[in-house]
């Protein structure tokens, strides 16, 4: 059976908390927990709580909430978290390191490596067994994928406890896309949203025993998960529960399923009904 988790950071609108604040994001994980529909969860390490300096991606938008934000390093946020004695199956990695990696920046690259090594270094204190990364800026039209990669590949081989997943999230570079990148990686993380909207989830089949990590997205109605038609090209369907049968039928695969996103008037049951949905296929 699939182990089922859910991302932390939106969590915490089920209790009118920003993402970041992550006191409220240890109370929900309690009461997530109390619910028994989950097997853990991914932690966001969101960077929001980076000192250095305020998030790049999204950044104007998110100026805001970095200077309102408490800051902690990765060795307070791992105790925390041991406190709870809740599983964490995954880390997600703070969401600048593509940004950082293909900056063209030597400083800017430097931090970039310092926030693989500090969410691969929260994801082994914490015995998560995956750590999934943005290894792109998403923005960019043109960056050295082989630079990113050799950079990438190596800081990750010194965490050998650790799958450092790379999700298949936009891209602008000409000629290639999403599935095209997060291929060369020895793991990956298949986010269903980007695959709706690059009509790319046949192409995983190809590399199906490197998917370490599956996220799932969509919006909820009765109960049940939906991917809206604005997440696909025009004239094509995207079924959340045929892809889902896909992944874990089709293709048998036994990883981590991740609900990695809370429409914004779910309450608790919508979404303990659209877990529960999941346990059927």
């Amino acid at each position: 059976m699939n182990l089922i988790s859910i991302s932390t950071a939106p969590s915490n609108t089920l209790v009118g908390k920003p993402f970041y604040d992550l006191y409220a994001t240890l109370e929900v994980m309690q009461k997530l927990w109390a619910e028994s529909v989950f097997n853990g969860f991914e932690f966001q390490n969101v960077a929001e709580w980076d000192a250095g300096r305020p998030p790049r991606d999204e950044g104007e938008r998110r100026l805001a909430y970095w200077t309102d934000s408490q800051k902690y390093t990765t060795d307070q946020i791992a105790t925390l978290l041991a406190a709870t004695g809740l599983p964490v199956h995954s880390v997600h990695a703070n969401r600048d390191v593509g940004v950082c990696l293909c900056s063209g920046q030597p400083e800017e690259i430097d931090v970039g490596r310092r926030l693989i090594h500090e969410s691969l270094s929260l994801a082994e204190q914490v015995g998560a067994s995956v750590c999934v990364f943005h290894l792109w800026d998403t923005q960019k039209e043109n960056f050295d994928t082989a630079f990113v990669h050799d950079i990438f590949t190596e800081i990750a081989a010194g965490y050998p406890r650790v799958k450092a997943s790379v999700e298949n999230v936009p891209t602008r570079l000409q000629g290639t896309t999403p599935f095209d990148l997060a291929r060369e990686y020895d793991w990956i993380t298949l986010d269903l949203r980007w695959a709706a909207l690059y009509d790319e989830l046949d192409k995983f089949t190809a590399v199906k025993a490197r998917i370490a990590n599956v996220h799932l997205r969509g919006e909820i109605e009765n109960g049940r998960w939906i991917i809206p038609a604005d997440w696909f090209p025009a004239q094509k369907s995207f079924d959340f529960y045929q892809a889902l049968d896909t992944i874990k039928n089709q293709w048998g695969y036994q990883g981590l399923l991740t609900v990695e996103n809370i429409p914004s008037d779910s309450t608790w049951q919508d979404i303990i009904a659209a877990v529960a949905s999941l346990r059927k296929v």
